[in-house]
């Protein structure tokens, strides 16, 4: 990115009107002109947030483009408006225009931009730095965008045949995903956890693949430069070993995944003729390939609606009126959803930790507010609330666990905040932090979803919005109408041992419902079978 000058504002928004000069799709060939294009947006981005530039004046030099003559160069048009007017129509209206170009006869949208941009525009609202006004159609156009991806993958399938029930292997499962890397990521440790507990509890055979599907440069402008996390050494490496249980490992080049490399993966996944594959995460082109010729189920990391085409998904939740369409666009019905509980492994127990330690006060209400991506997650407008909450309720301090440079800017602007608040930085002991706080709180984000089921687990009420992955982990009696109640149950939670007995009685127990991984194994894939059963 390069540099741009604070004060000088004016200056950059000349500079960008001139970047956008037509043809706009001509940066994707001009490394100079996309780096310039991706640093100006950034640097306004930043002035817009900081009220130092108007979005009359950002809007005037959008507006004055030329029209632009082909559907990528428009999506660039409307993703820049998607960051720079928070313009909650621009990333649906981007996503529409590559899902029309890749559907046509010759498309100018290469394979890779496609994938990109729906991954990039993805990351981009769960991150909170983009808006959609209308999220039902959002999701549909990300839908239309995925199967016209999945379409342009076919050609390189064709000619494989199904893999006949008589001939599957019926205790081998492919365990597939589509990120994995070692350390403290959440969805990994989970889909180790899978693997021994379908191989030790449940009598199966494992292969677990890793897809690496997402992306490790940049195909396309206006996203931020978005990446994601990769451990290249993994390629290498066809075993695993979890608590000493050897695991057969597959693990393909980080970053995008072309057909070719897709086809092969499918023909390997196929000779080994296994029962089904569990398909972890989304967007998974190498598992919804194999739609068809073995049984696949989709399984989120979460209780979203994936990005998947698979002959079954296993959700952690009752499928709704609202779901219906998106289950159509996948080519499913309701009758080959599975309703299940999405478990969470019982986490090691922390260390013990003192207030005093941690920098809080001892008669503080401390709350844990926990996550890897808090800097996205803690917006300017969740930092107002939370300073709300601390001038309604004095006693409130919040605690930020995770990583969070931007937190002295953050709370800058929220004196109440500042003075009852804590940027405690990454910590791979959440446990032990977790058991000298009173409260968790789960801010405005789609993930999630593991840190509020280690909160539940030391007993400690985690409070979330009906919605997103934490407000399904813990369920109804932990919900808010709004954060605007949340003061209210931390001062009466304080002022009455009664119900706060009752309160961390009610997390254990939800917990408990969650913690059984063999339990949630056993449904996926007794439902399956009585799937199979019905025809």
């Amino acid at each position: 990115m390069i540099p741009q000058p604070a004060a000088d504002v004016p200056a950059l928004l000349a500079a960008l009107g001139r970047d956008l000069a037509p043809p706009l799709d001509g940066m994707l060939y001009d490394a100079d002109r996309w780096a310039r294009l991706q640093g100006r947006m950034e640097a306004l981005v930043a002035a817009r947030q900081e009220g130092r530039v108007t979005e009359a004046a950002l809007g005037a030099v959008l507006d004055a483009v030329p029209p632009p003559d082909t559907l990528r160069s428009r999506a660039i048009l409307h993703l820049l408006r998607a960051h720079l007017l928070l313009d909650g129509d621009g990333a649906t209206a981007a996503v529409d225009c590559l899902a029309a170009d890749l559907s046509a006869d010759r498309p100018r949208t290469m394979l890779a931009q496609a994938d990109y941009v729906l991954r990039g525009v993805n990351f981009a609202l769960w991150s909170n730095r983009i808006r959609v006004n209308d999220p039902h159609a959002h999701d549909l156009a990300l839908r239309r965008l995925w199967h016209a991806i999945l379409q342009a993958y076919r050609p390189a399938l064709a000619g494989r045949q199904p893999v006949a029930r008589a001939d599957r292997q019926r205790d081998l499962i492919v365990l597939l995903t589509g990120q994995f890397v070692r350390g403290m990521h959440q969805p990994s440790l989970d889909i180790v956890d899978f693997a021994r507990t379908l191989i030790l509890r449940l009598g199966r055979r494992v292969v677990l693949v890793n897809t690496a599907d997402g992306p490790v440069s940049a195909h396309f402008p206006c996203l931020g430069g978005f990446t994601s996390s990769a451990d290249a050494e993994l390629v290498a490496i066809r075993r695993l070993t979890a608590d000493g249980l050897p695991i057969p490992f597959r693990h393909l080049p980080p970053g995008f995944t072309s057909p070719d490399m897709a086809a092969a993966m499918v023909d390997e996944i196929l000779d080994m003729k296994p029962d089904m594959v569990l398909s972890f995460g989304t967007m998974s082109p190498v598992a919804d390939l194999c739609r068809g010729l073995v049984d696949v189920v989709a399984i989120p990391y979460g209780s979203y609606l994936p990005l998947a085409e698979p002959d079954y998904l296993a959700l952690p939740r009752v499928v709704g009126p609202g779901d219906d369409a998106a289950l159509a666009a996948a080519g499913l019905t309701r009758g080959r959803v599975l309703s299940i509980n999405y478990t969470y492994a019982p986490p090691p127990a922390g260390a013990p930790r003192s207030r005093a330690a941690l920098g809080v006060p001892e008669d503080a209400i401390l709350t844990a507010i926990v996550g890897l991506r808090l800097a996205s997650e803690v917006t300017p407008a969740f930092a107002a609330v939370l300073d709300d909450m601390v001038r309604r309720e004095p006693r409130l301090f919040f605690l930020f666990v995770g990583p969070m440079e931007e937190y002295d800017h953050r709370v800058a602007p929220c004196p109440h905040l500042a003075a009852r608040s804590r940027a405690h930085g990454y910590e791979t002991d959440v446990m032990g932090v977790l058991s000298v706080c009173d409260l968790y709180l789960n801010p405005p984000r789609g993930g999630g979803g593991s840190s509020a089921a280690y909160a539940l687990s030391a007993g400690v009420p985690a409070y979330s919005l009906a919605a997103g992955d934490v407000g399904t982990v813990v369920g109804p009696a932990f919900h808010l109408a709004g954060f605007g109640d949340f003061a209210v149950a931390a001062a009466r939670l304080a002022d009455d041992p009664a119900a706060r007995a009752a309160a961390v009685a009610a997390a254990r127990a939800r917990f408990a419902q969650l913690s059984s991984r063999q339990e949630m194994l056993r449904q996926i894939l007794d439902g399956v079978r009585a799937l199979r059963a019905t025809g």
